[in-house]
């Protein structure tokens, strides 16, 4: 079985050397191939030189491909094009993979018969969080607390860790190239409108635990602004990708009752993600308002 790892990449060149240099360490199976397709989404950093030394020292084929159309949907689909593998995994260009990561997301795509399995992604803080961001915003930075394991849902399934069988992107379609992160604009939803779409036609995904990766996490994504600009554009998202929604009115209510009584009783995190709950529904409705608006004319 051949497995391509496929990285995309925009002017991360320190973090992706990081993220390559733990590849290079992988330990394989026999049977399990490994290509790595770095795939290179218009740079303007070190990046070709960070691919070309990990390429020359890798202990498996690797490659830059370079994706000009700017967009993380672009860059992932143009890794599923470029893959020869017959299970395609991606990970972020900052994260850190446990030596035996894809072994364990292989094997537990094969032993559970999946079309897809997200691995754990584990935060690693480049300085210390602060104290009101809990365990309860973590799904918000894309990580997943170290315990207890995270249950298979939804909400669960991050792409910065995660595995498709070729078979299954043939069948249930690539990456929606209208959603994804494009430069400064953060709005996302690309990948859980995958997952959801997997779903919904009867495909099987499902959580590896033992396949784990670290994301690093640094104090820039550490502030309360970045959090709420990273909730409205997954609001934003899910408005654009379509689909079921939890935005109904009541969401907002119980949002706001929560907060309000988390903050009285001194409970700074979950406040915090209440209110991170309550702008996911303003930017679901604005961007339903900004598609009707679109579709009018006006």
């Amino acid at each position: 079985m051949t497995v391509t790892v496929a990285v995309p990449t925009h002017n991360r060149s320190r973090t992706l050397a990081l993220t390559l240099g733990s590849l290079a360490d992988l330990k394989l199976e026999p049977g399990l191939e490994i290509e790595c397709v770095v795939i290179d989404n218009n740079s303007s950093d070190s990046t070709p030189a960070v691919v070309e030394a990990f390429a020359r020292a890798a202990p498996f084929a690797a490659r830059r491909v370079v994706e000009s159309r700017q967009g993380s949907s672009f860059a992932r689909n143009r890794a599923i094009r470029e893959a020869r593998g017959d299970l395609i995994f991606f990970i972020d260009d900052d994260v850190i993979v446990e030596p035996d990561w894809a072994c364990e997301l292989a094997a537990e795509i094969e032993r559970r018969a999946l079309d897809c399995a997200c691995g754990l992604v584990l935060p690693r803080w480049q300085s210390a969080p602060p104290r009101w961001l809990g365990v309860e915003v973590y799904g918000k930075l894309a990580v997943h607390p170290k315990s207890p394991p995270p249950p298979e849902q939804l909400s669960q399934f991050f792409s910065a860790n995660v595995g498709f069988r070729r078979a299954a992107l043939d069948r249930y379609g690539l990456f929606r190239e209208d959603l994804g992160v494009v430069g400064d604009n953060p709005m996302s939803g690309e990948d859980t409108e995958l997952f959801d779409r997997i779903i919904s036609g009867g495909g099987k995904i499902g959580i590896a635990r033992r396949a784990v990766v670290h994301h690093l996490i640094g104090p820039e994504r550490m502030t309360r602004a970045y959090l709420r600009r990273k909730s409205f554009a997954f609001g934003l998202g899910s408005a654009v990708g379509g689909g079921r929604t939890r935005n109904r009115p009541d969401k907002l209510i119980k949002n706001l009752v929560r907060m309000a009584a988390a903050a009285a009783r001194g409970n700074r995190p979950l406040a915090f993600y209440h209110q991170l709950e309550c702008v996911n529904f303003f930017g679901y409705w604005y961007g339903r308002f900004a598609i009707r608006r679109g579709k009018t004319g006006a």
